[in-house]
């Protein structure tokens, strides 16, 4: 009787968990849901009119696809570095260079932005986009609401 009772709980303690976790695309990442979130915010947050905003947002999303590139391509060399003193040198220069490259596409699209939109709501933007995404990081961390600001406690005095 009790190893039959057993079975049942392992049995059903799966089926209780399965049941309790969010849909499966509840919790995917949505690129383009997120993409309008960060639109909306920065928006929002420059005090762009709908005409700056339709001006800015097409050089700003072409900017940002540029860097995810960069990004992507920064992240496949530290995967595959090399065997050797000569290869390791050489991805670092490679990943200094795409650095410096995406440093220098920021700079030129930045050019761009105050063409489209004054400089003050570009530096607010900027300022917006930093905002948001520690915002994002925060809650992912679990730590949006808890924390309002202020430096963290030293490891070993933060309360449980």
């Amino acid at each position: 009787m009790k190893k039959i009772l057993l079975l049942a709980l392992i049995a059903v303690v799966p089926l209780v968990a399965w049941s309790q976790a969010p849909e499966r695309g509840e919790r995917r990442f949505d690129p383009v849901k997120f993409q309008k979130m960060v639109e909306e915010s920065l928006t929002k947050a420059a005090a762009l009119t709908p005409e700056e905003a339709k001006a800015f947002f097409p050089i700003y999303n072409e900017m940002r696809q540029k860097q995810r590139q960069m990004g992507r391509q920064i992240h496949e060399l530290k995967k595959t570095p090399g065997n050797d003193e000569q290869s390791y040198a050489q991805t670092i220069a490679k990943i200094n260079q795409l650095k410096v490259d995406m440093a220098k596409l920021e700079q030129d699209y930045y050019k761009r932005f105050t063409k489209a939109v004054p400089a003050e709501k570009v530096f607010k933007v900027m300022k917006a986009e930093d905002d948001f995404h520690r915002r994002m990081v925060q809650g992912q961390r679990g730590r949006g609401q808890e924390r309002k600001g202020g430096p963290r406690p030293p490891r070993g005095e933060r309360p449980q």
